[in-house]
């Protein structure tokens, strides 16, 4: 029989290991230790996927709120509207009303996964799951080694406790510091 505490300090490394990785792949450093600047090629990718279709969806949708405002004015001063037919508009409006809720939805899905702590990328969340399940599975051996060593633990010293979320929000926290200082 292996002895629990074996099996704890195996789970605890493979728990170490897996919130470097994780800390790695979320936050990439230089070799001393300062956080990377983005590449290029990361700019670029950002730009292109985020920024620029952010910006012509508040483009897009200002138009239209532009030209809502025209046809209230025209209305409200008597003047017919410019539209050839109320359905052709009703039905355009729908459509582009469906298209902004949908990009909406997706960005703040984007927003909320960030806010959780979610990254976006394939590769980090997988890192983030394996911690957790990692956590969860020292915290049980844990739970075992104590319940099994019941009176005999004498506790004086030789218990370090381990806040594996605390560990992670100082992660984050240190990632979300935009002047890059460390305490």
């Amino acid at each position: 029989m292996t002895d629990p505490d074996d099996d704890i300090a195996a789970l605890l490394g493979d728990l170490v290991r897996t919130l470097q990785d994780l800390q790695g792949e979320v936050e990439p450093r230089t070799a001393d230790g300062r956080p990377r600047p983005p590449t290029p090629s990361e700019l670029v990718r950002f730009t292109s996927d985020v920024t620029i279709p952010a910006a012509i969806l508040v483009l897009k949708t200002n138009i239209e709120a532009l030209k809502l405002l025209r046809r209230a004015l025209r209305l409200a001063d008597g003047r017919p509207s410019t539209a050839s037919s109320g359905g052709d508009v009703q039905e355009r409006a729908t459509q582009l009303s469906r298209a902004t809720l949908a990009r909406l939805d997706d960005a703040l899905s984007d927003l909320q996964g960030a806010v959780e702590g979610r990254p976006p990328d394939a590769e980090a969340r997988e890192l983030l799951t394996e911690a957790r399940e990692l956590r969860a599975s020292l915290a049980e051996r844990l739970a075992e080694s104590e319940s099994v060593a019941g009176d005999d633990f004498d506790g004086e010293g030789t218990d370090v406790p381990v806040d594996v979320d605390a560990e992670l929000r100082s992660i984050k926290d240190d990632m979300d510091d935009p002047t890059g200082d460390e305490e």
